[in-house]
C-alpha cells in the first residue's frame, strides 16, 4: 500500500506540485480587497480543485509518456510500471469525477467563469498528452498548452472568483509570470532532447536547435520582470499610506527582483555552456527548485500587498 501510495506520488511530481500552489493563489491574493476573502468555502473549492486537475495533468502525461521515460527518467517508468497501466487510467477518471464535482459546485455558486477556465485547462491536458492530438510532440504547438493551461489559466480562474474586471497590471502580470515559468521549462525541453528524437516527439528544441532554444528560455525567464513591474503599478495604484506590511511587501519585492535575475543566470550559464546538451540536463535538475525561489516570494508580495490594503 506504502509503495502504491508513492508511486503514485512520483508519476504526480509531487516534488514540482510543492511549487505549483502559487498559480491558483495569486490571482485571488491580487484580486482580493480584503484577507477576509480568502477565507470563503469558494476560494477552498476553487484550490482543491486546482491540485485535482494538476495531479490529472502530471498523471496523463505520464501514462502516455511511458516509452520516452524509459530512456532517461527511469523512476516515473519505473512507478508507472508498478502501478500498470489501468490503475492509472483508472487514476485519471476518478479524478476527473472529483473535478466534475467541484466544477459544478463553482457554476451553482455562479463562478461560471472559473468554471469554463477549469473546462479548458482540462482539454489542454488531454490534448497536450493524449494521441492522436498530442501537442506535445507537434513541434511548435507543443509549449502553449503548456503556458495557457498551467501558467495562466490557474492565475485567471483565482482571479475570476473574485472580480469580472482585467486591469492592465493584472494582464502585465500574467503575461510576465507564465512566460518567465515557460523559460524555465524550455531548459527541461532541451534535456529532453536526446529521448524526444528517438521517441519521433518535436518540441522547439528540435525546430530551433537547442541553442536558438535556450536563448528563447532565456528572454521568457527575464520577463519575469513584467511581475514586478505589474505589482509595483498594483501598489502605487491602491496603497494610500506607508505601513509596516508595505515595507514587508517592498522587501520581497527586492527578493523576487533577485531571485529571478539568479534563475535567469543559471539559465544564461546552461545557454553559454559549451556542451549544452549536458548543462540541460544538469541544470534541469533546478528545476524545482527555480519554480519555488521565483513563484513564492511573488506569492508573498501579493499577500502583503493585500494585507496593506
Amino acid at each position: 500500500m506504502f509503495k502504491t501510495f508513492k508511486d503514485f506520488l512520483t508519476i504526480s511530481r509531487v516534488n514540482i506540485q510543492l511549487g505549483t500552489a502559487p498559480h491558483a493563489l495569486l490571482g485571488i491574493f491580487l484580486a482580493s480587497s480584503t484577507i477576509y476573502n480568502v477565507f470563503v468555502i469558494p476560494v477552498f473549492a476553487y484550490l482543491i480543485l486546482y491540485f485535482i486537475l494538476i495531479t490529472f495533468a502530471c498523471d496523463l502525461n505520464c501514462l502516455y509518456d511511458l516509452e520516452v521515460d524509459k530512456l532517461y527518467k527511469n523512476n516515473f517508468y519505473l512507478a508507472c510500471l508498478s502501478l500498470g497501466k489501468h490503475n492509472i487510467q483508472l487514476f485519471c477518471v476518478l479524478e476527473l469525477c472529483f473535478a466534475a464535482f467541484f466544477i459544478g459546485y463553482l457554476v451553482l455558486q455562479q463562478f461560471v467563469i472559473t468554471a469554463i477556465l477549469a473546462l479548458i485547462g482540462i482539454f489542454f491536458a488531454i490534448i497536450y498528452s493524449m494521441p492522436p492530438i498530442r501537442i506535445k510532440a507537434k513541434g511548435v504547438l507543443s509549449p502553449f498548452p503548456v503556458i495557457i493551461g498551467l501558467y495562466m489559466l490557474p492565475v485567471l480562474g483565482g482571479w475570476f472568483l473574485l472580480t469580472s474586471s482585467v486591469p492592465i497590471f493584472f494582464i502585465m502580470f500574467v503575461i510576465g509570470y507564465a512566460f518567465m515559468n515557460e523559460g524555465f521549462t524550455l531548459v527541461n525541453t532541451c534535456e529532453d532532447y536526446t529521448e524526444d528524437q528517438q521517441m519521433g516527439i518535436k518540441t522547439w528544441a528540435h525546430l530551433l536547435g537547442v541553442k536558438k532554444t535556450l536563448s528563447v528560455a532565456l528572454v521568457f525567464s527575464m520577463l519575469g520582470y513584467l511581475c514586478i513591474v505589474a505589482l509595483l503599478i498594483k501598489y502605487y495604484t491602491i496603497i494610500k499610506s506607508f505601513s509596516l506590511h508595505n515595507m514587508i511587501f517592498i522587501f520581497f519585492l527586492i527578493l523576487s527582483s533577485i531571485l529571478i535575475a539568479k534563475t535567469s543566470r543559471d539559465v544564461w550559464n546552461v545557454y553559454r555552456d559549451k556542451d549544452v546538451l549536458l548543462a540541460s540536463k544538469r541544470y534541469a535538475k533546478k528545476m524545482p527548485q527555480w519554480f519555488i525561489i521565483t513563484r513564492y516570494p511573488l506569492l508573498l508580495c501579493s499577500l502583503f500587498l493585500l494585507l496593506g490594503l
